[in-house]
């Protein structure tokens, strides 16, 4: 008869709600044949089924518990005890007649059974989407809830505000509530909540008691008493517990039972890493959702087909709520009060951070982002709060210990604390070791309590320190990075602001090591800089990265600080500052293939240091115009340019540049064929460059030398010149031009008829210019498409 009833019940949910079996068995991760065997009343269905189902459809609790009753309920000539693959057992029976669809109760009464213990959980979220991970993370914890594993099984669930902890607890409990038939309890312990004080666990305790049944004339008035009765009435009941809200551990630990066949669910938006280490809870830290796990959720909100059409406008719309389940569930009630808006309309309207957290509120406070932060922010010390509202000042995505330490202007070691609250109360993340960042929302939401409560001078401090850090850190790591290059000029800066803790980089391997780590930060530091009026800091952030950039080959990221650059020297009015600026935008395009646009920045460059007297950088420019000149195949020009660059180096007695004009005509005197004459040019300019110590052009004019004697068809001569060339470049980190070197090696491979020692040297070339997204890599490709493949070995015989 349960059997039956249930089909029925079943078969008249999903056609209600227009769904398929199929879709069913997608919606639900049950299979479709299980599906139309239940819908045919053939068999009963397990209480994991049941409960998939039910999620699926979005039943409410007493539709839900209508399907449990059914669900349960013994089958004509079958004894009233339930299935043992439903994991039900000892449950007492009812009379309660159960209703047919479509008519009054059934012909008899069937007296289904049931669990006889609470069933507090609070209602399932229909639209509960993803957390597969997570999902399977706690099920793999029921593995231990049995006889003789030792201890009662706890998990804790922690994240952030609005991360879904609470919606993943309850979710799971309802999936697995027929594993506990003696009862399901469920308690908010209120641990952040800013207008009642944390619940105690002895009254926790009187509430768990009076759902078990005990009379209240016999639990304790003292609050030992009442928690050792819980546990006594626990003891060897399978019953699951979800405390939910937790603040700490003290709170939970007197509420644990000591029956090693309960499973407690613990949820907190702090890392309860006291419970983890003394009473073996298993941590489970909730992020926010994947961006195919927020696009499911706003299709299961607003439907597969409005978000399919609208698809750029949902995805800007997901990243705007930082992928925050509460976010998204607000921005999908907004948007499904007003059907016939596009989805572009929201994403515009939070396109504004000021106006976000005021948009992303439902009316109550517990559907509302900006009070649902302002409850983990209430609960931090003075200290962590203040550091909180700082970190809204700085531009992300990233920050480090010593950069927040110099923005709050305390040591390092006082910061570390403070960043080590922050993290465990999910106001922080670390992705990484050292390495702080907080979602767009929390970033929003420091920044207004920044605004809010730190005086405009406090603030305006704090920024400083914070340029201050980045502009004398990266200052730093130029100097050991590329202190042997001369085409780099280290700044004159100020003394760093009072506070200011600068990182201690020691050699060249810590400071490429940082600019590589720092680069995305960098990026926003020098926006922010320039963007708030802080132009001189600007343009000198750019400085001090523009020798990074370069030698990596991040054209996009130096093209950009170029402009930025430029942008902050024509607003102060510096002249030297433009002519640096348009010298570096002059060299992004000309590496980019945009002679025309080079050509005109770098003539910029020149008569503006032409003007200022400033004869050093005039010769660097005009070699930076002869390589222009060389890329567009005018090589007399470029041989002209070049020797224009040398009388001036000549003039002042600088002999590195000498040594790099010398190159650069030797270079060019090669392209044109004149490879005898080309030659003592290149080879004086190393003695040059080994004189100034000038590695990066020790580097370049090895590769020239190498490259004439190939020409010259002396490829023996060609190798070990390439590889000295190549060596200087590892050492002093010029990524992108061990390409050309590889790829000039490859080529003299070739001439001497080594195929497989070509093909390797291609290709770890191509794997450079690829990474580089650089025009030269199909050029490389090329070569190797056409390249003949190696001879095989002999076979012996």
């Amino acid at each position: 008869m349960g059997a039956a009833i249930f089909a029925a019940l079943l078969r008249e949910r999903r056609l209600s709600a227009g769904w398929s079996q199929d879709e069913l068995a997608e919606r639900s991760g049950v299979s479709a044949r299980s599906i139309s065997a239940l819908e045919a009343g053939g068999r009963r269905p397990r209480m994991s089924s049941v409960v998939r189902l039910a999620d699926a459809l979005g039943l409410d609790p007493e539709t839900r518990a209508q399907w449990l009753t059914a669900a349960r309920a013994p089958d004509a000539g079958r004894s009233g005890e339930p299935d043992r693959a439903d994991g039900a057992s000892g449950a007492a029976r009812t009379n309660a007649p159960v209703a047919v669809p479509g008519g009054g109760p059934a012909a008899s009464p069937v007296a289904p059974t049931g669990p006889t213990g609470p069933q507090q959980l609070p209602m399932a979220i229909r639209h509960f989407t993803g957390r597969a991970r997570e999902l399977q993370l706690l099920d793999e914890l029921l593995v231990d809830v049995a006889p003789g594993c030792g201890a009662v099984v706890i998990s804790a669930i922690a994240g952030t505000a609005g991360v879904g902890k609470t919606t993943l607890a309850v979710h799971f409990a309802h999936r697995v509530a027929d594993r506990f038939p003696d009862g399901q309890l469920f308690a908010n312990l209120r641990g952040f909540d800013p207008a009642r004080a944390p619940v105690d666990p002895a009254d926790v305790a009187r509430g768990f008691l009076d759902a078990l049944g005990v009379p209240a004339l016999r639990i304790p008035a003292d609050p030992d008493g009442r928690l050792a009765l819980l546990r006594s009435r626990l003891a060897g009941t399978r019953t699951l517990i979800v405390l939910d809200n937790v603040r700490e551990a003290e709170q939970v630990r007197p509420l644990l039972p000591g029956s090693n066949t309960c499973l407690v669910v613990v949820t907190s938006r702090n890392r309860l890493p006291g419970l983890v280490a003394l009473d073996g809870a298993v941590p489970l830290a909730l992020d926010v959702l994947s961006r195919a796990e927020a696009r499911e959720l706003l299709a299961r909100r607003l439907g597969a087909a409005t978000v399919a059409e609208q698809q750029e406008a949902a995805d800007e719309l997901i990243e705007l709520c930082a992928r925050l389940p509460l976010a998204l569930n607000i921005a999908a009630a907004r948007a499904a009060e007003h059907p016939g808006t596009p989805l572009e309309v929201l994403a515009r309207e939070l396109r504004d951070s000021r106006a976000r957290l005021d948009l992303l509120s439902a009316g109550d406070s517990h559907a509302d982002v900006r009070v649902v932060l302002s409850w983990s922010y209430r609960a931090l010390s003075p200290r962590a709060a203040r550091l909180f509202r700082l970190l809204g000042l700085h531009p992300g995505p990233t920050i480090g210990t010593a950069a927040a330490a110099s923005l709050a202007g305390r040591p390092p070691s006082e910061i570390r604390a403070l960043l080590e609250e922050l993290h465990r109360a999910h106001l922080i993340t670390a992705p990484e070791r050292d390495r702080y960042t907080f979602h767009d929302l929390l970033r929003a939401y420091a920044a207004e309590q920044a605004a809010a409560l730190e005086p405009p001078e406090g603030q305006a401090a704090g920024t400083l320190r914070m340029l201050d850090h980045y502009l004398h850190t990266a200052h730093r790591a130029a100097v050991l990075a590329y202190a042997d290059d001369v085409s780099w000029q280290t700044l004159d800066l100020a003394e760093p602001a009072t506070g200011v803790s600068p990182e201690e980089l020691t050699d060249r391997r810590e400071a490429l090591d940082w600019y590589r780590g720092e680069q995305p930060v960098l990026e926003r530091i020098v926006d922010s800089a320039h963007r708030t009026g802080a132009d001189v800091h600007a343009w000198q952030l750019v400085g001090v990265q523009v020798p990074y950039l370069l030698k990596s080959g991040l054209w996009q990221q130096w093209q950009r600080a170029g402009e930025t650059a430029l942008a902050s020297a024509e607003r102060t009015g510096d002249l030297g500052h433009q002519a640096h600026a348009h010298r570096w935008l002059g060299q992004v395009h000309r590496s980019q293939g945009r002679q025309p646009e080079a050509q005109r920045e770098l003539r910029l460059a020149l008569g503006l240091f032409e003007a200022l007297d400033d004869r050093p950088r005039e010769g660097r420019t005009r070699l930076d115009l002869a390589i222009a000149h060389g890329e567009e195949q005018c090589d007399a020009e470029a041989v002209a340019e070049s020797r224009r660059a040398l009388e001036l180096f000549e003039a002042i007695g600088d002999r590195s540049g000498q040594a790099l004009a010398l190159n650069s005509i030797g270079w060019y005197l090669a392209q044109q064929g004149e490879l005898r004459e080309a030659l003592p040019h290149c080879r004086r300019a190393l003695e040059l460059a080994r004189d100034a110590g000038n590695l990066p052009g020790q580097s370049s004019i090895w590769d020239s030398i190498g490259f004439i004697h190939h020409r010259l068809g002396e490829y023996r001569e060609a190798l070990p010149a390439y590889h000295e060339s190549l060596r200087l470049r590892v050492a002093v980190g010029d990524y992108f031009l061990q390409a050309d070197i590889h790829t000039h090696l490859g080529d003299t491979h070739l001439a001497l008829g080594d195929v497989e020692s070509a093909r390797a040297a291609w290709v770890r070339s191509l794997a450079i210019l690829e990474d580089l997204q650089h025009r030269d890599a199909d050029a490389v490709r090329a070569r190797l498409d056409s390249c003949p493949p190696a001879p095989r070995p002999p076979r012996s015989a």
